[in-house]
């Protein structure tokens, strides 16, 4: 369903895309980006709140975010391995309801690698936020997104700073960016399937990778690019397992 998704790594092909959107063009429209990005800029005006672009290596995409809550769920989408890419602001569904048109304008879509998609709406404090007509929209986007088998989730401030899955993926995140060579990711590949856990210690890891900081750094952006992983929601300890999640090419 989502236009971002069309890609080989994708489950999603072009013609359950269009068997999807055919199936809900009876009481909905979704409109993509014509650049595969974020379909809607963020216009600050006269709004007193955060907002800003996170430049994502994963999604190799300038994304778009208007709070501190978009960002925070910016960074876990980076460094969870189960996420294969995401999107902000990535289409625009637009809502018949007796000859009415609503537009709802969702803050993110998913891709996991499990297959699932998720479009995910993110508030500041959701028990305050989502009532009245908001509420009514939600509700029926979500049956919408039901339809193309997307799941829908409306998560906050409370669900995005829960820890340790808050620390760690900051901690992650931020070093997506370290330079790391091809050979570097064999040589932990190779170190995790000599084990019969198929796992490698954290500081293990790290020291095969000259140690310190370096090593650090260079292991993270290692998860972020989707060669390796860990459990997020665990204290991130020298002997937490990492394990392999795809093979270089």
């Amino acid at each position: 369903m989502n236009k971002h998704l069309r890609e080989p790594r994708s489950f999603t092909d072009l013609e359950k895309i269009k068997t999807d959107v055919k199936r809900m063009n009876r009481e909905a429209r979704v409109v993509f980006s014509t650049t595969d990005g974020p379909l809607r800029t963020i216009v600050t005006g006269t709004k007193c709140r955060p907002t800003g672009v996170y430049n994502s290596v994963k999604t190799g995409h300038a994304q778009p975010y208007e709070s501190q809550a978009e960002l925070l769920f910016m960074r876990q989408c980076e460094a969870d391995h189960e996420v294969v890419t995401w999107l902000a602001q990535p289409h625009r569904l637009e809502i018949f309801v007796e000859g009415k048109k609503l537009i709802y304008f969702p803050d993110f879509s998913v891709l996991y690698a499990d297959g699932r998609e998720e479009v995910v709406e993110i508030k500041r404090d959701k028990a305050r936020e989502v009532f009245g007509e908001l509420a009514i929209k939600l509700e029926r986007a979500e049956r919408i997104y039901q339809t193309a088998n997307a799941g829908f989730r409306i998560l906050d401030l409370s669900d995005l700073r829960v820890e340790p899955r808050c620390s760690n993926a900051e901690e992650i995140q931020r070093h997506s960016r370290t330079h790391f060579v091809r050979s570097e990711v064999f040589w932990l590949m190779d170190e995790a399937c000599r084990d019969p856990s198929g796992t490698i210690p954290f500081a293990r890891a790290a020291e095969i990778l000259g140690g310190g900081v370096v090593g650090h750094k260079k292991l993270c952006a290692m998860i972020v690019r989707g060669h390796f992983g860990l459990d997020l929601d665990a204290r991130l300890t020298a002997d937490t397992p990492v394990f392999p999640i795809s093979i270089v090419q």
